[in-house]
């Protein structure tokens, strides 16, 4: 989930949120890597640099970077696990929240090679018949207006009322139905399609709803057998792959955040994979660096969609946000030099979760991709969140400054 919103959920929790430590069970990751990044010519400099910003408080991260004309580096530095002090490692796996909405961007685009959908007809003539009345806008929005959160729908996670439910109640449903039932079906939307831009996860709750009426099934099984398969992304987890409540028996990194910023950091696995669990276009992929990493290849370089789908793809809209001018086209995010330090442009997408935190961008200029999971929460503002925010600018220039 990458929503400002969800900072004020947080807040409450840090007021009305009363939690108790459990034992940890965390399985050993089974790596059966034994792939070395040390000839890397910066392989000392990168280490070094992860090393630092773990020193810096960072709980753990991962990263992974291919330049033109070098080799791909990876590397490790922290823990996976502070109750049980695991070291992390490549193969460990991390939910990584709004990544997923790359995904549901890959899959609503090879159904519409397909021939199954248009992009450009009103939703209504594909959902089913008892929600066409329901959702806002489904006579004026099409599926473009929902890829690229210009459909005016409101997002479920601006509705105060899930902030208090969602910690008021521990058996809160937080599946996509009851979700949409309760903070979006029926509501006004917040403009007419087209002419604004507001980031809505609520758009990619809809499109799982869509390619499930229009395929007959569920979309996770096109996700198993059009992306997952065809890539050999066997670390990858989705609804197919597991139901979310066994995934430190497949090694997956526990995250933290800091709720009082005050240094001491939290447990917030469980609280992430609700989210995760419940939510599907916008959420809920949970998987390790190297399969994030060939996943975000095969759609720049046209191996998974055609070169004339990520063309569609990359029909950005123009946005300002927080100042900064950004786009957002079908299903993937365009920084700009000023979003990137004064750098290069790239794109991809960003991910949070209350202890997670993922970043996956291409930088076409020097035809170059960074990726960074990092089990160290940072939808609170606060010095971990700083440190983050730190630990991207110096990664970024050390990798793209000569």
């Amino acid at each position: 989930m990458n929503i400002p919103q969800f900072v004020a959920l947080i807040f409450i929790l840090t007021f009305f949120c009363s939690c108790e430590e459990e034992a940890l069970k965390i399985t050993t990751a089974d790596c059966n890597n034994n792939t070395s990044y040390e000839s890397h010519p910066k392989h000392a400099a990168y280490q070094a640099l992860l090393d630092q910003f773990v020193s810096n408080g960072l709980v753990g991260v991962n990263v992974l970077i291919d330049q033109a004309g070098e080799e791909v580096w990876a590397g490790s530095a922290g823990v996976v696990s502070i109750e049980n002090n695991q070291h992390l490692e490549l193969c460990n796996i991390f939910p990584t929240a709004s990544l997923g909405k790359m995904y549901c961007g890959v899959a609503t685009m090879q159904v519409f090679e397909e021939g199954l959908i248009d992009l450009h007809v009103p939703i209504a003539q594909y959902l089913p018949n008892h929600l066409i009345d329901k959702v806002p806008n489904a006579h004026l929005a099409d599926i473009a207006n929902l890829l690229s959160h210009t459909s005016g729908i409101p997002d479920y996670a601006d509705n105060p009322n899930l902030i208090l439910d969602f910690f008021n109640d521990k058996g809160l449903d937080f599946s996509r139905e009851a979700v949409l039932e309760e903070y979006v079906y029926g509501k006004e939307p917040k403009f007419k399609p087209g002419t604004e831009y507001s980031y809505s996860n609520s758009n990619y709750e809809i499109l799982t709803i869509i390619l499930d009426h229009v395929l007959g099934y569920h979309h996770a099984d096109w996700y198993s057998n059009h992306i997952f398969a065809p890539l050999a992304l066997s670390n990858t987890y989705y609804k197919n792959e597991t139901d979310y409540t066994g995934l430190n028996e497949q090694g997956m990194a526990q995250g933290y955040f800091d709720r009082h910023s005050d240094g001491k950091l939290e447990n917030a696995t469980d609280m992430s994979l609700t989210i995760a669990s419940g939510q599907t276009g916008s959420d809920g992929i949970i998987t390790d660096i190297q399969d994030l990493y060939r996943f975000l290849k095969s759609i720049f370089e046209a191996e998974i969609i055609t070169p004339n789908t990520l063309g569609l793809m990359k029909e950005y809209i123009k946005v300002k946000h927080n100042f900064i001018t950004y786009k957002y086209g079908l299903g993937i995010t365009y920084r700009d030099e000023e979003k990137n330090f004064g750098l290069e442009r790239s794109i991809g997408h960003s991910g949070s979760l209350p202890g997670y935190a993922a970043e996956a961008w291409f930088f076409p200029d020097s035809e170059t991709y960074i990726i960074f999971i990092s089990n160290t929460g940072n939808i609170l503002n606060g010095p971990l969140s700083e440190t983050l925010d730190d630990f991207r600018e110096v990664l970024y220039k050390e990798v793209l400054t000569e």
